[in-house]
């Protein structure tokens, strides 16, 4: 699938502050002068490692631990070009299905776009299990214990101000079957998440660093996962 971006103009900042400054490095030629260049050039290169490849083996390792069965019913809150959708997707079969929600927000990951993400999942054969829609994570349009698995992939934290994002989390839980799994992977406001879904009685919430495939500069990506009780 073709790769993009996440909030393209970070990389583009510390790029442009890193070549100028290796200019004004190189026209001083003071040796101290190039460690600032260095310095963002190289947190550009992490950036774009992790954007460009690092979080798709995040995703893979996700999904791998997760043991989605092929009939499941899942939930990818904030799906952008379908990272997460895709790599579920090829392990479902009917009437297992993956449904895909955004609100389609460029900002946030280059050429991001319901018709970009539909040609992706036709691409790679996958329409059968996936459906994509228009929707809002803070007001999901679906019953109660709908979903096996609600998953979402550096999509959360961009939710302002922060009682909406605690909302984001109700509503992933309240759409959660009993027995059912989360799994956020991000790089903001974690430690705030596993608060909310402590207070609202999940189980097993466990939080993780992802190590150099999740540096986003300086951001680590952690992922967060948690079970529904069965008995809620």
């Amino acid at each position: 699938m073709k790769k993009s971006i996440d909030a393209p103009l970070v990389p583009l900042a510390f790029i442009f502050f890193g070549l100028a400054s290796l200019f004004s490095a190189v026209k001083t030629g003071t040796v101290t002068n190039f460690i600032v260049p260095v310095i963002f050039l190289s947190l550009a290169a992490i950036y774009l490692h992790t954007s460009l490849f690092g979080k798709y083996r995040i995703i893979s390792s996700v999904v791998n631990e997760l043991n989605i069965k092929s009939d499941a019913q899942v939930l990818d809150l904030g799906t952008g070009h379908g990272a997460f959708l895709v790599e579920i997707a090829k392990r479902l079969q009917r009437p297992g299905k993956i449904t895909g929600i955004d609100i389609w927000n460029k900002q946030d990951q280059a050429n991001n776009s319901f018709e970009n993400t539909k040609k992706v999942i036709s691409e790679q054969h996958l329409t059968a299990v996936s459906e994509l829609l228009t929707a809002d994570m803070t007001k999901l349009p679906f019953a109660n214990n709908s979903f096996d698995y609600v998953v979402a992939s550096l999509s959360i934290h961009n939710v302002k101000p922060a009682f909406k994002r605690q909302t984001a989390i109700h509503e992933a839980y309240r759409v959660l079957k009993a027995g059912g799994k989360l799994a956020v992977i991000d790089i903001e406001h974690v430690g705030e998440y596993q608060k909310v879904l402590t207070k609202l009685g999940a189980e097993k919430i466990v939080v993780r660093n992802s190590g150099i495939n999740g540096m986003y500069a300086c951001l680590a990506t952690k992922v967060l996962t948690a079970s529904k009780p069965h008995r809620f």
